[in-house]
């Protein structure tokens, strides 16, 4: 019993060294190539802008009072619609119409004086001319003609500025549109200088609006007038609405070290939809083309150095192209692109190339480069010099076997 205990014991311990040894040539024949190696497809590229904002009122205008007082009558709420000329608020300064009326009376009077200054004036003109009346006392009377009749043009024009005084304490609207904000209150005292009062917030029409964005610098150079982009609010986050690019500040905004321009969208609401204030996560679309030849942007985070020490490993050969030279000026230097191409599975060759559009995942290349290309994308070096002696320490070609 216990001899047939042991062959079944030591047959387990077989099977399980061959399962072992088994999984072990499984995993070293599937080690991972030292070069992932990709060729150049056709594809359709959209490059985009990204960048954050609020949504505005199209010229929204801002209702203030120009004359101090104390709210009395509040006749609108938010989201109101309102004619030009609507009455919105009254304020009380205190005085009412009284200026008006003291007014009035002196007109009154001084009219009075001024009819009869006229009448008596032209009795003494009539006199003046048969010779009875001096010169002297002519011009003196032609004189209080003169005063009577200044005293009525002041007094008037007294009364009518005391009476749009007193008007400029009914608010009312200076546009059709919708009060997006009421922004006083019943009693609220209400200045006219200085740091005035703002009453009211009215947008003339929200059917049209505007998205307000700060475009980093680093992409504000490819961003134009009339582009389209497209945005999402939080609101809404399954939805996608259209926007023009309608201007591009050149003043820049310098926060945190950070510096951007202050870019605006025209945005179509015709459901009302969209409201003001709500944030805006925008793409602008800068760049488009269809079928170009492009490759993955992880081909150009390559570290040379990293390449090159690999290469040693593996015995193969690495073609560098020459060092640009130094040119008098920082500025005649120009920046190139280089991708890193495997030949013959025993070269590995530094390609310069042009680039076209970058959609975050690929990039386009615009230089003599085909489909058949194969481009290193990406390197994994071995942790282990033996695996790379095993592999690649024979003088034959990568992944061929003697």
């Amino acid at each position: 019993m216990n001899h047939t205990k042991l062959i079944i014991s030591f047959l387990l311990l077989a099977i399980s060294g061959a399962i072992a040894v088994s999984v072990f040539q499984h995993r070293s024949a599937t080690k991972k190539a030292p070069f992932l190696i990709e060729h150049p497809a056709q594809r359709d590229l959209v490059q985009y802008v990204t960048a954050s904002g609020n949504l505005k009122a199209k010229d929204p205008i801002s209702v203030g009072s120009l004359v101090a007082g104390k709210t009395i009558k509040i006749l609108v709420e938010d989201n109101d619609h309102v004619k030009k000329n609507q009455l919105l608020a009254v304020l009380d300064n205190g005085v009412g119409d009284s200026a008006i009326k003291r007014l009035k009376a002196l007109l009154a009077d001084a009219q009075a004086r001024l009819d009869y200054t006229t009448s008596f004036y032209a009795r003494q003109k009539a006199l003046y001319k048969s010779g009875q009346l001096s010169k002297n006392l002519y011009e003196q009377y032609t004189q209080d003609l003169e005063v009577a009749q200044a005293r009525v043009d002041q007094t008037a024009a007294e009364l009518e500025i005391e009476t749009k005084t007193y008007e400029n304490l009914f608010i009312r609207s200076p546009v059709d549109g919708v009060v997006i904000a009421k922004k006083v209150n019943l009693g609220q005292m209400i200045t006219s200088q200085l740091d005035a009062t703002v009453l009211f917030e009215i947008a003339q029409n929200l059917d049209c609006m505007e998205a307000h964005l700060d475009v980093d610098e680093a992409d504000v150079g490819m961003v134009k007038e009339c582009q389209e982009a497209f945005f999402t609010v939080d609101s809404f986050p399954k939805g996608k609405f259209l926007a023009i690019v309608k201007r591009i500040q050149y003043q820049a905004k310098i926060i945190d070290n950070v510096v951007t321009y202050a870019t605006v969208l025209d945005v179509n609401n015709p459901d009302l939809r969209l409201r003001p204030g709500m944030t805006s996560n925008v793409d602008i679309k800068v760049a488009e083309a269809k079928q170009v030849l492009s490759i993955s942007n992880r081909a150009f985070r390559i570290s040379a150095a990293e390449l090159e020490s690999l290469a040693q490993k593996l015995g193969i050969t690495l073609k560098k192209l020459p060092a640009e030279p130094r040119t008098a000026s920082p500025k005649q230097m120009k920046i190139k692109d280089y991708l890193w191409v495997l030949e013959d599975n025993q070269t590995i060759k530094q390609i310069e190339v042009g680039l076209g559009i970058n959609d975050g995942k690929f990039t386009q290349i615009i230089n003599d480069i085909n489909a058949q290309t194969p481009i290193i994308v990406d390197i994994t070096a071995p942790s282990e010099n033996i695996l790379l002696k095993g592999v690649f320490g024979k003088p034959i070609g990568i992944g061929n076997k003697k």
